[in-house]
């Protein structure tokens, strides 16, 4: 059984490495093959497909996705209050002292902390499909998965066969009630 799961992994990874046209020397192939197939043994052992289900469990990484961009934008929205009220300060000490001060306004943190929550976002984006790469095995198990909408699409295509099907026996008794009226 683990022969054929490494069998069908070895072939999936050759197919890739076709698919992205990689020339790789035989000797670092092998060596390659060794290790993802050491590295897939380890996944099958039960410990290790335990943490992996628990690592990619929809839970855990909505989770940590969720403290941690959430963190990201909290310091967003808190620079963003700073530069409204450094707006606010930059008006009132305009108008009544007649003073035009623009250092009161804190753009430089504002933007800063922008780009730190986008860059913030990214790196959790492509943290998440590396995992839902490297851990998941099963495509249901992958992070961000849409049940309902797997199932609504196979619902679909059911429906759309059951169609054609329909209208095939439609057309076979029209032409049976032709034939008949023929004789």
């Amino acid at each position: 059984m683990i022969l054929t799961k490494i069998t069908n992994t070895d072939e999936i990874k050759k197919a890739k490495r076709q698919r992205r046209k990689i020339e790789i020397p035989d000797p670092i192939s092998e060596t390659m093959d060794a290790v993802n197939n050491l590295s897939d043994a380890m996944i099958d052992s039960r410990l290790a497909g335990d943490f992996r289900l628990f690592l990619t469990s929809d839970k855990v990484m909505g989770f940590a996705v969720g403290v941690v961009v959430g963190n990201a934008f909290s310091d967003f929205v808190k620079t963003f209050v700073d530069l409204s009220s450094g707006v606010v300060q930059f008006v009132y000490v305009w108008l009544v002292k007649g003073i035009v001060n623009g250092a009161v306004i804190p753009w430089s943190n504002f933007i800063k902390s922008f780009f730190t929550m986008i860059l913030i976002a990214v790196s959790v984006f492509a943290l998440v499909k590396l995992l839902n790469l490297m851990l998941v095995r099963n495509p249901k198990e992958r992070f961000g998965y849409n049940a309902s909408l797997a199932e609504t699409m196979e619902i679909k295509k059911g429906q759309q066969e059951t169609n054609k099907l329909l209208r095939e026996l439609i057309e076979l008794n029209k032409s049976q009630q032709n034939d008949t009226k023929m004789l």
